[in-house]
């Protein structure tokens, strides 16, 4: 029996920041420990290389000049408690290692947690925005929309992500290509359909973008059945 994705922790909530407390007290602990096994394997085996495991658990809570010298701590450790005899050389490569690998993480935790703000303040402007506003993958399923895109389209379930927007704007789904440039602006007027069988003119401002390798689109929807003047 296979474990589902709701049950699979994933490992960036490690160091999520209300973690800071008991993640720093983790770590210590460990490092004690290391050094505790590693004082008393001493004449056998060397187990110096597992002081990398709390310094990328800590390391992400630290200052950078914090993870260089915790980073140097720990490589002392394994060099007083190591039975070969004393280098400096050793010691700066050991240092060099374990702080290297400190910062990597480090610098990849405090990216994504930009990312993760940055997509945060996104979703708020979104969802607060008066205008109509989805996202579209490739398949030209909704992807994301907002409040103001539901009351606009108002599907019958009452739930518009999931949905084909070809149900909705059928042009907007025809004018999607994803074989042109990477990257396009455009804008159409085009007539709508909203979930209950009502039809409306709607003015569409859409561009195409990529989230990693895959295109998708946004667009902006307005409403003008009102501003139409029949000819």
């Amino acid at each position: 029996m296979k474990p589902s994705h709701e049950s699979m922790i994933p490992l960036e909530r490690l160091w999520e920041e209300r973690n800071r407390t008991p993640i720093l007290a983790i770590s210590g602990t460990i490092i004690l420990i290391i050094a505790a096994v590693d004082w008393w394997t001493k004449p056998y085996v060397s187990l110096g290389f597992l002081y990398l495991f709390p310094i990328m658990l800590a390391a992400a809570f630290l200052p950078r000049w914090l993870v260089v010298l915790l980073g140097f701590a720990c490589a002392g450790l394994a060099e007083v408690f190591s039975s070969l005899d004393r280098s400096f050389v050793r010691l700066a490569f050991e240092t060099l290692a374990l702080a290297g690998c400190g910062l990597f993480v480090a610098e990849l935790v405090r990216n994504r947690r930009i990312s993760a703000e940055a997509q945060a303040r996104l979703k708020a402007l979104v969802e607060t925005s008066p205008a109509a506003i989805v996202t579209v993958d490739e398949r030209g399923f909704i992807e994301l929309a907002n409040r103001a895109a539901v009351e606009l389209m108002a599907p019958r379930d009452g739930l518009l992500i999931g949905s084909p927007i070809a149900a909705f704007l059928p042009e907007l789904h025809h004018a999607l290509r994803w074989e042109e440039a990477p990257q396009f602006r455009a804008s159409m007027q085009c007539r709508g359909h909203r979930g209950n069988g009502e039809s409306f003119t709607a003015d569409i401002w859409f561009s195409t973008y990529k989230e990693g390798t895959t295109p998708k689109v946004a667009a902006i929807i307005a409403d003008v059945t009102e501003e139409v003047v029949p000819v």
